[in-house]
């Protein structure tokens, strides 16, 4: 399966799907410090800038992507959103290139809604469920996934996810074991200044992770983004799509497609 990746970041869907077995076709992002680590890491795969300037791409089975946050995350507070809400650029793609399967990744909030809306008006059955990193990493970090498919898919795509459900409408790779160690990353400006994130763990306290570690609890080898400032690699490891859960989103799609 090939896959399309919008919204790229620094790879965690492109890494977690290669995981899964699929490859990968292309690449849309503009942030040029996440383009120079795609470019180290798939230096032979085609990339494009903004997703609003996304020129005849080539066909794909799984379109996939986290488009920006700000607009919806907490953790702006009350401030208004300085950047804009992509979401319906992503669904103009899927649009345009009818992927078998779209995968979204965002934080939690009410408007998912509209996104599943609109997959589901460009005749896709949607799949909602959350995945928390705790599953795969020392992270909690809970995420809202929609999965679009063929709508006589749907069903079975579904119980694939949700059977792993704790009935708190999270999936899960695992019985959870032992109570995960609580991380912050964030691309926050306040956070950001300090260029620190911060790890509280059980019977140790508060203390700095450095940024091998940070790049470790998203799913990436120590070094990932290696090359730039400190701040810089936060920010750029803090906005990234989960390895982890990506890789098990992109293992069930491939078993059930097969």
């Amino acid at each position: 399966m090939n896959v399309g990746s919008l919204f790229s970041g620094i790879g965690g869907f492109e890494l977690g799907f290669g995981l899964a077995g699929m490859d990968i076709a292309w690449q849309c992002e503009r942030d040029a410090a996440c383009c120079a680590v795609l470019e180290r890491h798939w230096p032979d795969v085609p990339r494009h800038g903004d997703i609003r300037r996304l020129p005849l791409v080539e066909a794909v089975d799984v379109l996939c992507g986290g488009d920006p946050c700000p607009s919806r995350s907490r953790a702006r507070g009350h401030r208004a959103a300085v950047h804009p809400d992509l979401a319906g650029w992503f669904l103009a793609v899927a649009g345009r290139l009818r992927p078998r399967w779209v995968v979204r990744e965002n934080v939690p909030a009410p408007n998912a809604l509209d996104f599943a809306l609109g997959l589901d008006a460009l005749g896709y059955g949607v799949v909602a469920f959350a995945l928390d990193a705790r599953d795969f990493t020392a992270q909690s970090r809970r995420r809202e996934f929609l999965v679009g498919c063929p709508p006589a898919d749907r069903a079975g795509f579904a119980r694939a996810v949700l059977d792993a459900s704790d009935g708190h409408g999270f999936a899960a790779s695992s019985p959870e074991e032992e109570a995960p160690v609580a991380a912050c990353l964030t691309a926050h400006p306040m956070w950001m200044a300090a260029e620190d994130s911060y790890v509280w763990e059980p019977r140790r306290g508060l203390r700095l992770l450095d940024t091998g570690e940070a790049e470790e609890l998203q799913g990436f080898p120590r070094g990932w983004t290696a090359g730039f400032s400190r701040s810089r690699r936060r920010r750029m490891v803090g906005n990234a799509v989960n390895v982890g859960c990506a890789a098990w989103i992109g293992e069930r799609i491939v078993s059930f497609d097969a």
